[in-house]
C-alpha cells in the first residue's frame, strides 16, 4: 500500500463520521490523536524510531491500532502489566476489528508462568503439601484443568492470584521438559505459541518481550523476523524491566529445588546412587546457613557482604556443594529426564554464582525475602544489548506513554534504551488542566522522615475527605505510610475506607466506585493503570515525593553505571525516575474532558528544594496554591 494512501485511510478513520465515529460508541475524533497516528503510519513505511508522549485523553490506542490494522502489515504490540495486555486484547481491539471488512487476525501471548502445567500439577497432586489451603487451591486448579481450553491462569478465578498453588500447577524455564515432556501435545503455552505464529498482530507485554531478547526462551522469537512494526504502549516501563531481564541471578529456591529433585531421584529410579542424598543434603545445609548469614547482615551491598569472613566462607562452601551435586548429577546422565534437567540447571547456576565469587563489572546485591534470599548480578546498561536487537529487524518502532519526558526532554529514556536517533513527538492532552484541575502543596508541611509526618497527613486526608465527601485517593509512597495514615482515618474519619490488600485491585475499584463516597489507601500499584473517571474520584493526595529507594537493584546498577564515569545518581537517576512516577500518580486525578478535581502533593521539597522545579515543569498546566483552604473550597464546590 502507498504511503500516501494509507495516510488518507487512517485520516478517515480517526475523522469526523468516518469508521470510528459510526462504529465506536462515545468515539470524539482529536486533531492530537491524528497527529500520533499519522506520525506512527511515517514510522511503519520508512522503518524508522519514534518516541512519543501522548497526554492523558489523546486516545492513543486506537492511534495506534488503527494504523497497524489497516496497513496489513505483521505487527507486535507490547503492553506495560498483564491487566493492559486484557483490556487491549478483549475490549480494544474487538471494538476495531467488527468495523473491518477482512479483519486481520489476531493473538494474545503471555510468559509462561501464566499458563497451566499438565505435568506439573499432575506430579503436585501426587505429592501434595502438608499446607491444607495449598491443597485445596491445587483442587481447584484441577478442577478448571479438565474444563479450561486456553489454559490461561488468568480465567481461573477461585484461587487468589498470588497462590503458591499457581506456581506450582505451571511452569518455569528450569523445569520446563520441552518436547520431551509427556503431556507436550497438551500443553496450554505451545497452543498459545501456535496461534501467535499464525497471527497478523501479536499483543504480549514488556516482560515477555525483553525474556525472549535476554534469553530467547519465550517461543515467539520465530515470530518476530516477519513483524515489521514494534509498539510499545506505556513504555516508560522499559528501562526498569530491561535491565531486569537482562540480569542473572542465584535463588536459594532454584538451588533447593535442584536438591528436591536429587532425593526424588534416589527416593525412585536412581535408588542405588547413593551420593544423590549426601549431596542433595549438603546443599540444603550450605543454602540454609547462608540465608541465615544473608537475613542477618546489615547491608545487602555484597561487594561490603563479600569483605564478610562469614559469608565469604559459606559461599565457598555453597559453591563446593553445588559442583558436588553437579557431579553426581552428572555421573548419572541419561537415566532420568527430571534429574538431567536438574544437572543442566545446577551447571547453569555453577556459572552464575561464579560472578559473586569475583569482582565483576556489574552491580552485584542480595535481595532477601521470608524465607529465601537471591543474589542478583545486573549490568550496568543494557543500551548496546537493545541496539543489537533492534538492528536485526527491517522494521518501525513505536514508544509511547503518557509519562516519557522530564522536564520536556526524552533524554532519560532514549539513554536508556539505547534509541539511536529517534523522531521525538510530544501531544499535549486536549484536557483543559487550568480549569478542571487545582494543584495545592499546602504550608507548613513537615519533612518526610519526621516523626509527626504521619499524624500531619492523616489531619490534612481528614479535611480532604469530608470536603470531597470520600471520593479520594490517597496515594503512598509506602506501605508503612499508608497503614499509619490509614490507622488514624479509621478513628476519625466516617466514611468507607478501602486499603490496599483488603481485596484484589479490580474489586477495591469496583468498590470505590459503586460506593460513591469511599477514600481508596493504595501505594505502587495505584499509581498507574488505575482509570476511574467522572464524579467518583474528586481528589488525589500523594505523600511524598517518589523517590526510588537506593538499595533497589535496579537503581543499584544504574547508580553504580553513573558513578563509573563520574556522574551525580541522584540527578541524572533518582530525580528522572522520581518525576516519571509522579507524573503517573498525577495522572490518575483527570481522567476525561469534564473531570474536575483537586491533586494535594503533601511534600514541601517540591518548593523548598532546587530539584522541585524539575518535578513542577514535568507535570501538566493545573492552576497551583500553597493554600489548603482554597483547595478545600473547591472541593465542596464540586
Amino acid at each position: 500500500m502507498a504511503a500516501s494512501r494509507l495516510h488518507k485511510e487512517v485520516a478517515l478513520a480517526l475523522g469526523e463520521g468516518g469508521l470510528l465515529g459510526k462504529g465506536v460508541p462515545g468515539f470524539r475524533p482529536r486533531a492530537v490523536q491524528q497527529t500520533l497516528a499519522q506520525a506512527l503510519t511515517d514510522t511503519l513505511q520508512n522503518h524508522t524510531m519514534l518516541v512519543a508522549e501522548a497526554g492523558t485523553g489523546i486516545g492513543k490506542t486506537f492511534a495506534y491500532l488503527v494504523p497497524a490494522l489497516l496497513s496489513g502489515k505483521r505487527t507486535l504490540v507490547s503492553t506495560g502489566s498483564k491487566n493492559l495486555q486484557d483490556q487491549l486484547f478483549l475490549k480494544d481491539l474487538p471494538a476495531l476489528l467488527k468495523l473491518l471488512e477482512r479483519p486481520p487476525k489476531v493473538a494474545l501471548l503471555k510468559g509462561r508462568s501464566n499458563y497451566l502445567c499438565h505435568y506439573h500439577l499432575n506430579r503436585r497432586l501426587a505429592d501434595l503439601p502438608e499446607d491444607p489451603t495449598l491443597v485445596d487451591e491445587l483442587m481447584r486448579i484441577r478442577h478448571w484443568a479438565n474444563g479450561t481450553v486456553s489454559g490461561d491462569f488468568a480465567e481461573l478465578t477461585s484461587v487468589p492470584e498470588d497462590s503458591l498453588a499457581l506456581v506450582m500447577a505451571g511452569s518455569t524455564n528450569d523445569n520446563c521438559l520441552g518436547r520431551k515432556c509427556p503431556e507436550f501435545e497438551r500443553c496450554a503455552l505451545k497452543k498459545a505459541r501456535d496461534k501467535a505464529m499464525e497471527a497478523d498482530l501479536v499483543v504480549v507485554n514488556h516482560h515477555l518481550f525483553f525474556a525472549d531478547m535476554a534469553l530467547k526462551e519465550t517461543g515467539f522469537a520465530e515470530i518476530l523476523p516477519s513483524c515489521e512494526l514494534f509498539i510499545f504502549d506505556e513504555a516508560h516501563q522499559l528501562p526498569d524491566i530491561a535491565l531486569n531481564h537482562f540480569a542473572t541471578s542465584v535463588s536459594s529456591r532454584q538451588l533447593q529445588d535442584i536438591a528436591r529433585e536429587m532425593l526424588r531421584a534416589y527416593a525412585g529410579p536412581l535408588r542405588d546412587c547413593r551420593p544423590l542424598q549426601s549431596a542433595a543434603s549438603r546443599l540444603q545445609a550450605v543454602v540454609a546457613d547462608l540465608y541465615d548469614l544473608l537475613v542477618s547482615a546489615s547491608t545487602h551491598d555484597w561487594r561490603q557482604l563479600r569483605e564478610q569472613g562469614a559469608v565469604a566462607e559459606a559461599m565457598a562452601r555453597l559453591s563446593e556443594a553445588l559442583a558436588f551435586a553437579r557431579r553426581i548429577l552428572e555421573s548419572q546422565l541419561s537415566r532420568d529426564e527430571a534429574a538431567d534437567h536438574a544437572f543442566e540447571r545446577a551447571s547453569l547456576l555453577e556459572a552464575r554464582l561464579a560472578a559473586f565469587l569475583t569482582p565483576a563489572q556489574a552491580s552485584l546485591t542480595v535481595e532477601c525475602h521470608r524465607g529465601h534470599f537471591v543474589l542478583r548480578s545486573s549490568p550496568l546498561s543494557v543500551a548496546s544489548e537493545c541496539q543489537g536487537y533492534y538492528r536485526q529487524f527491517k522494521a518501525g518502532w513505536l514508544f509511547t506513554s503518557a509519562t516519557l519526558t522530564v522536564a520536556d526532554r526524552f533524554d532519560h529514556f532514549i539513554e536508556a534504551l539505547g534509541l539511536e536517533t529517534p523522531q521525538e513527538l510530544i501531544l499535549d492532552s486536549p484536557f483543559n488542566y487550568p480549569e478542571q484541575a487545582l494543584l495545592c502543596v499546602p504550608r507548613y508541611l513537615p519533612e518526610p522522615g519526621r516523626v509527626e509526618v504521619a499524624d500531619k497527613l492523616a489531619e490534612i486526608a481528614i479535611k480532604l475527605c469530608q470536603a470531597a465527601h470520600g471520593r479520594t485517593f490517597l496515594l503512598f509512597t509506602s506501605y508503612q505510610m499508608m497503614h499509619q495514615v490509614g490507622e488514624r482515618l479509621a478513628r476519625r474519619l466516617d466514611l468507607p475506607l478501602l486499603v490496599q490488600g483488603m481485596g484484589s485491585k479490580r474489586t477495591l475499584l469496583s468498590r470505590f466506585t459503586q460506593l460513591g463516597n469511599a477514600v481508596l489507601l493504595g501505594t505502587a500499584s495505584f499509581w498507574e493503570g488505575v482509570d476511574v473517571r467522572g464524579k467518583a474520584l474528586s481528589c488525589v493526595m500523594i505523600d511524598k515525593l517518589p523517590f526510588a529507594s537506593p538499595d533497589d537493584p535496579l537503581v543499584k546498577a544504574r547508580s553504580d553505571a553513573v558513578r563509573m564515569r563520574n556522574g551525580d545518581p541522584f540527578t541524572e537517576v533518582l530525580v528522572p525516575g522520581a518525576v516519571i512516577s509522579l507524573k503517573q500518580g498525577v495522572g490518575r486525578l483527570i481522567r476525561g474532558e469534564t473531570d474536575r478535581g483537586v491533586l494535594v502533593i503533601a511534600d514541601p521539597r517540591l518548593v523548598s528544594r532546587p530539584y522541585g522545579a524539575i518535578f513542577l515543569d514535568s507535570l501538566p498546566p493545573m492552576a497551583r496554591t500553597r493554600d489548603l483552604e482554597r483547595a478545600l473550597a473547591m472541593l465542596k464546590q464540586l
